[in-house]
């Protein structure tokens, strides 16, 4: 019988040796082709923070005083024009009240003033047209006189004559006593007429004084209307000055009630029920959980083929068995660096090459918006785009 060698262990062991090293040798290989393979088409970073453009300090802009009510703790839940905030409103309630009250009197004035402006308008008019009447009457009576005046003169003169002709036909006996008397008597009598009427001329002077008087106390109303019209003016005025000041006031006594602006979260409460606040201090801090999107801060050297539509992969460190789906909106135009508060001084010719990081935002599509808060961070990784 044929005998066959048999196989020594050790061989069997180096065997076994070589064929595991070659299988780690290819896994290794094909973990190193995919880690390169991935690091090509992906760009990583760990510089990634969840912020929002929705975080919004609210506050009393016009004025301030003690807190009289604070509803709402930090993480509740607030509607758009839910009352967040009071301000104890006796102050300005009072300031109110008081240019309410002083805009009334005003006015009230103001309807007496009229009403006084209006009576003496109407007894000018009354008065004017009764002065102007008796003015016309007046010159009408004198024109008339004065007439008569001259016409009872121009008679007595021919009445003279006539006499001192009958007077001679009657010393020559042609013409009765009589007829001579009758014309005697005829002009004494004009000439009694003429004496009256001469009375009568002079007592017009008085009527035409006291018509005279009057128009002066119109021009004295006139003047009182110009008065009372400088007046009507002044307390205009003073009721636009006083009405402006009480709308501002108003104004205040309704800026007395914080109303929420948005729709959200309280993300921060500046201050406590109780405690004080000025104009524009801000007291709350609002967000819209559903307005977070991602900032990633991605070295400059990992930029190619990251651009807008690129879809990205995110991992939060407060949830590592959690992930989002996101997509590139924008590649800000400037580096972090850029907006440092101090910012690197290169003028005096020293430079240190550092590799700078660009602002890439990029909008969450998909994942459990309600855990993420502002500020968490985590890794991210962006499908390059291949040209």
């Amino acid at each position: 019988m044929s005998h066959q060698p048999e196989k020594s262990p050790t061989s069997s062991k180096r065997r076994i040796a070589i064929i595991v090293l070659i299988l780690m040798i290819i896994i290794l290989v094909i973990g190193l082709f995919r880690f390169v393979h991935h690091r090509l088409n992906y760009a990583m970073t760990n510089a990634v923070f969840v912020a929002s453009d929705s975080l919004t300090e609210i506050g009393f802009e016009r004025v301030g005083g003690v807190i009289a009510a604070l509803p709402v703790k930090e993480g509740d839940s607030v509607q758009q024009g839910q009352v967040v905030a009071r301000i104890d409103p006796q102050h300005y309630q009072l300031t109110v009240d008081k240019l309410t009250a002083e805009t009334q009197f005003a006015s009230e004035k103001m309807e007496s003033l009229q009403l006084k402006r209006q009576r003496v308008e109407q007894e000018l008019t009354l008065q004017t047209k009764l002065t102007a009447q008796d003015i016309d009457r007046i010159k009408k009576e004198q024109q008339a006189a004065v007439a008569r005046v001259t016409s009872l003169q121009a008679q007595i003169t021919q009445l003279q004559r006539d006499q001192q002709r009958l007077s001679r036909l009657f010393d020559q006996q042609v013409i009765p006593r009589q007829k001579l008397e009758k014309l005697t008597t005829q002009l004494e009598s004009s000439r009694a007429d003429l004496v009256a009427l001469q009375r009568n001329q002079q007592a017009f002077d008085p009527v035409k004084q006291a018509a005279q008087i009057q128009q002066q106390l119109s021009i004295t109303r006139q003047q009182q209307l110009l008065e009372l019209d400088r007046e009507l003016a002044a307390a205009g005025a003073k009721i636009e000055q006083l009405q402006a000041t009480l709308d501002n006031a108003r104004r205040d006594l309704n800026n007395t009630v914080l109303k929420s602006p948005l729709t959200g979260r309280v993300a921060k409460r500046f201050i406590n029920q109780g405690g004080s606040t000025a104009p524009g201090r801000p007291v709350l801090a609002l967000v819209n959980p559903q307005d977070l999107y991602i900032i990633a801060l991605l070295e400059e050297n990992k930029l190619s083929g990251v651009e807008p539509g690129n879809e990205a992969l995110i991992r939060i460190d407060a949830y590592t068995d959690q992930e989002w789906q996101g997509e590139v909106e924008q590649v800000l135009p400037a580096s972090a660096a850029t907006f440092a508060l101090a910012p690197r001084d290169i003028s005096a010719g020293e430079f240190t090459k550092v590799a700078q990081r660009i602002p890439i935002r990029i909008r969450i599509t998909e994942g459990p918006l309600g855990k993420l808060r502002i500020g968490l961070g985590g890794e991210i990784e962006i499908r390059r785009r291949k040209d």
